[in-house]
C-alpha cells in the first residue's frame, strides 16, 4: 500500500503541487492551530444541533451521503473564521498554480464549502472522484485538473473514526478501473492538518467505529469558468458576504460588475 506523503506547514507550494499531481493528494500537517479549529467547531455546533443525522440542511440526501452524517453549507454566515480558511495563502497558492499557471483558466473560484460530520456506525462511503460533478469538463480536460480540494481536520482523523480513504495514484487511472484493497490508504491526521487532493483522485469518507464524531471542513477551488456547486449568495446571508474582503468576495464569484468578464 502506498501512503500519502506528509509535509510540514513550511513546505513550498511547488513541492505540494508536485505531490498532488503525482499521487493525487498529500497531507499538510498542523496548518491550523487546535484553538482555531475548536473555535470553528464551536461556531458550527448550534447549527449541527438543529440538524438530524442523515439530513442535509439543504434538503438533498441519499445513501451516498450517509445515514449517520451531518453536512452544513452557508458556512460564511455561520463562522467569521471562514474567511481566513477561504483565503489561506497555501490554498490559494496551490489552486492558482494548478488551475491558472497551467493556462486552464484566468482565475479561480470556490465551488463549495461544506462541514462534513461522520457519526458512529457510519459505514464506508462509495468511492468517487469530486471532479465528476463536472463530468464532461473533467473528461475533456483530463489529465489536467479542473478542481483542487481541501479537507481540514477540525477534529483528529483516525483509522477508526472515519479518516478519508484515498487511492494514491488513481488520478492517473483509466475511468473504469476500481481500486483493490491493497491500493487504499487512510488519510489519518492530527487536528488542524489538511488533506490536499485533486479532483481526479479516487477517495471516500471512511467508516466510523467510535463514539467520537469526525468533523472535516471541505473547500473545493475550481477554474473560474466552471459553475460552482454552491450559490454562496443563496446559502449565506448576502449581508455576510458583503462584509467580506474583496478577495474573498471574488472567490465566491461576487464581482463589482455582477459578472465575470475573463474566466
Amino acid at each position: 500500500m502506498t501512503n500519502l506523503l506528509h509535509f510540514n506547514r513550511d513546505t513550498g507550494i511547488t513541492k505540494l503541487v508536485e505531490a498532488i499531481s503525482r499521487d493525487g493528494g498529500c497531507i499538510l500537517d498542523d496548518l491550523f492551530s487546535p484553538e482555531f479549529c475548536d473555535q470553528l467547531v464551536a461556531d458550527f455546533v448550534p447549527h449541527l444541533q438543529d440538524t438530524d443525522w442523515g439530513i442535509d440542511e439543504l434538503g438533498y440526501r441519499d445513501n451516498f451521503y450517509g445515514i449517520k452524517t451531518k453536512r452544513l453549507h452557508g458556512l460564511f454566515s455561520k463562522s467569521p473564521g471562514m474567511e481566513q480558511v477561504l483565503t489561506h495563502p497555501v490554498f490559494l497558492g496551490i489552486a492558482k498554480k494548478m488551475l491558472v499557471e497551467s493556462k486552464l483558466a484566468n482565475d479561480i473560484r470556490l465551488s463549495n464549502a461544506e462541514l462534513m460530520v461522520i457519526g458512529q456506525d457510519q459505514t464506508n462511503q462509495e468511492f468517487h472522484t469530486d471532479g465528476t460533478s463536472w463530468r464532461r469538463a473533467q473528461s475533456h480536460e483530463y489529465p489536467q485538473e479542473i478542481l483542487f480540494s481541501t479537507n481540514i481536520a477540525l477534529t483528529p482523523f483516525t483509522a477508526t473514526n472515519g479518516a478519508t480513504r484515498v487511492v494514491p495514484g488513481s488520478n492517473h487511472w483509466d475511468s473504469f478501473r476500481q481500486p483493490e484493497e491493497a491500493e487504499i490508504c487512510l488519510a489519518t491526521m492530527s487536528q488542524g492538518s489538511v488533506l490536499l487532493y485533486s479532483g481526479n483522485v479516487i477517495h471516500s469518507g471512511g467508516e466510523n467505529r467510535e463514539m467520537v464524531q469526525r468533523i472535516g471542513l471541505y473547500q473545493g477551488y475550481v477554474a473560474s469558468w466552471l459553475r460552482p456547486l454552491e450559490n454562496h449568495l443563496i446559502t449565506n446571508q448576502p449581508a455576510d458576504i458583503a462584509a467580506l474582503s474583496a478577495e474573498a468576495q471574488n472567490l465566491l464569484d461576487v464581482t463589482p460588475a455582477g459578472y465575470t468578464v475573463f474566466a
